[in-house]
This record gives structure tokens, sequence and C-alpha cells, in this order.
């Protein structure tokens, strides 16, 4: 029997996810366990492994499609295996319609051959792969506009990331028009979240400068003695969180119509930022992990946001955020509740300044912290005296 490829569901709640690329073109052999298509939620864009080997067949829904969760999109066929074409036909209220040019023009395969550009005829249709369609769509760029190097003078991504980095001339009268990119599943529902918290969860902030130079001395001895796990300054920062919210549990508690409801389990999310928007992969009872055991966890929650491996199972649950731009030069910012959550630390740059002590003026490495809360839960003493907790912890990372 042929295996159906279906739209997964990679949420409870999730009833639609868009496909961003087919990995595998219909009539390519695929391997049980090999990365067959790109899918995006309102969450993340993930990697979604063939679940049977064979030859893909009945390709059904191209690049760019929303597609309802558990709609077959295709099927995998053993060898010398057929099927008819009604047997998987899609029902035209469950996905929209496809058109044959549509369809015809999502099968060119991207390559990484030597540009051989074969100039496209006017009037006639658009060759491209769906990868080079997406990043043209999200960049604002007229494939018509690209000679294509692919076969048939198809467009391929590198003819879009070429076109993207070479700098235009325009003639000076040129007139400057917008464009619009649209919206991605990602991006739009972190616009929702975000404007929702912001209208719903009265924010204060409240800020301190912490004194690193502790955490940084101790970190540059691990690394002359060639420590297998040297854990980063967002590690530190996460576990130092994890160990204050346990004397602060109403830092670790959501607003609800009934109450407050106070969480069993620390679990610290950590903002992460990819190309196509957001994602917070959470590190789960992170006050039962000792700093090395929350490293490894970080790294590898973040390589899997990096490489869109994350799973429902790694962003869900999580019950308080940190949110480091320090890595891009940041100073301090303040950052928006992730709902329903009550409160989110933004973390800026650790960098030498010079700051008073007991003897006079000294450099020391700082790094300003910003909490912000939700007035409906946490008052602003027990805020202040979270973050002051926490940056006891920070500046004596020995005890």
């Amino acid at each position: 029997m042929p295996t159906n490829v279906i739209m997964p569901a990679l949420g409870v709640a999730q009833e639609k996810g868009t496909l961003i690329n087919w990995l595998k073109s219909e009539g390519q052999t695929v391997s049980k366990g090999e990365p067959l298509m790109e899918v995006e939620t309102d969450k993340a864009t993930v990697e979604i492994e063939a679940v049977a080997s064979g030859i893909l067949a009945n390709v059904t829904a191209s690049a760019g499609d929303e597609v309802p969760v558990g709609h077959t999109i295709a099927v995998i066929l053993a060898p010398g295996e057929t099927i008819s074409e009604t047997a998987t036909a899609p029902s035209s209220s469950s996905v929209k319609e496809i058109s044959p040019q549509a369809f015809a023009e999502s099968k060119i395969e991207d390559r990484t051959e030597t540009p051989n550009s074969t100039p496209r005829i006017p009037g006639s249709r658009i060759l491209a792969s769906p990868a080079a369609r997406r990043i043209a769509r999200e960049e604002g760029i007229d494939l018509g506009a690209l000679n294509g190097s692919g076969p048939e003078g198809s467009v391929l991504l590198a003819d879009v990331r070429r076109a993207k980095e070479k700098p235009t001339l325009e003639p000076a009268a040129a007139q400057r028009v917008s464009r619009l990119v649209p919206l991605s599943p990602m991006r739009r529902i972190v616009g929702e979240r975000m404007t929702q918290s912001k209208q719903s969860a009265p924010h204060f902030y409240i800020s301190m400068d912490i004194d690193m130079t502790a955490i940084v001395g101790m970190r540059n001895i691990w690394k002359q003695r060639g420590e297998r796990t040297l854990p980063s300054i967002n590690d530190f920062i996460l576990s130092a969180c994890a160990d204050t919210l346990k004397n602060f549990p109403v830092l670790n508690a959501r607003f609800t119509h009934d109450g407050i409801e106070f969480l069993p389990e620390i679990n610290i999310g950590m903002a992460v930022a990819l190309e196509e928007g957001l994602v917070v992969p959470v590190i789960r009872n992170a006050d039962r992990l000792s700093l090395v055991d929350l490293a490894q966890q970080s790294r590898q929650l973040s390589e899997k946001a990096q490489h869109k491996k994350l799973l429902p199972f790694d962003y869900e649950g999580g019950t308080f955020t940190v949110s480091n731009l320090g890595m891009l030069g940041v100073d301090n910012f303040v950052a928006i509740i992730n709902p329903p959550q009550c409160a989110i630390l933004a973390v800026g740059r650790v960098a030498p300044r010079a700051v008073a002590d007991e003897v006079g003026i000294a450099v020391r490495s700082m790094m300003t912290s910003t909490l912000s809360a939700d007035h409906r839960v946490v008052d602003g003493a027990i805020a202040a005296r979270f973050l002051a907790d926490f940056k006891r912890r920070m500046e004596n990372p020995d005890r």
C-alpha cells in the first residue's frame, strides 16, 4: 500500500501548516528518516522526515500553500507500485486549488551548478524553484526580472540571492516604490501575541547594572584549562534566574480570571532570533540542573532552533523567559512579556565600564538587566527584590 504524506500536527491547537519547501522532487527516491519537506507553523519552521522509503508521487501541494492538518499532500510508493489518481485526491473544501501552471512551476529542483543563464521569453510563465519563490516573495524581488540559471531558464535560489546582493543603479529621476512582503505564519503570530501582551498586561520595568567581572574571570580560567563544556554568559544568566525564581514563586506564575496560578515547575525559555522570526525553546526544570547540564541543554536547543529541528515539546510550557541581545552589541533594552507568563528578563552585552568602588574609580565588566513584569501579578517591590537577588547570584557565582 502507498504511504500517505500528510500535513503534520506540530502543536496541540494547530489547525493548518504552511508548506515552505519540498526537499525532494516528485519521482525521486526517498529513504525513511530522510528530510522530505519544510513546514512552518505559528511557532517554528521544521524539517519533516519521510515516514517510509520509496518514490515520492502524487504531490498536490506547492511551496507556500497553507494546508489543513492531516490532509494528504503526496504519497510514497514502493518500487514498482502504482496508484490511481483518485486514491489520494484532495477535497476542494480542505485544501486550496492549485493551478496546473503553479503545480508545474513548483517542480523545479534547486541546484548548486555554475550559473548558465538562459534568457526568459517575455510573456512566458516563470519557472522557479520553491525556495527561490519563497525568498523572492519575502524580499520583494520580481522573479520575472531575473535570468534563471537552472533548466529551461528556471530561477534558482542562487539567482535570487545574487539579485538580493547586487547593488542596483537607479536613474536620477527614477521613482522609488514600496514593496509588500507577506507575513509568514510565525511573523503573524508573533505580532498578534506581542500586541495581545502589551494590551492586556500592564507592564512595568526595573533595571539594574550587574558586575560580571567574577563570571568573566571564571570563564577565562575554565577556558585555559580546556574545559569540555564551557558555559556561556547566557548559561550563567539562565541558571541564576532559575535559582532566583525558587525564592520568588510569584514571578513563576500567571494571571487567570480566577486568580494567580503558581506553577509547580521552573521552565526557563530562552529567546532565539531566526531570520523568519522569534522562537523560545524551553529548558525544563532548570532549577534542578547543574550549570554544566544546563549549558549542554541550551546549546542543543539553540542548534535545533537554528537548524529548524525544534519539536512542540521543545518550545511549550515555559514559565519565565530570558531575552539576551548582548551578542548583538546591545547595551540595554526592555522586552515584551511572553504570554501567559508574567515576567521576562532582558539582558544586554557585557562590556568594560568605569565604575565607582570603595577606593575610587575602577574598570569592571558590567551588564545591564531589565525585568519586565505584569503588574496584575507582581508588585514593584517584589520585582526589585527579585532583581537584587539575581544580581547577587551573578556577582558571586562561586557561592
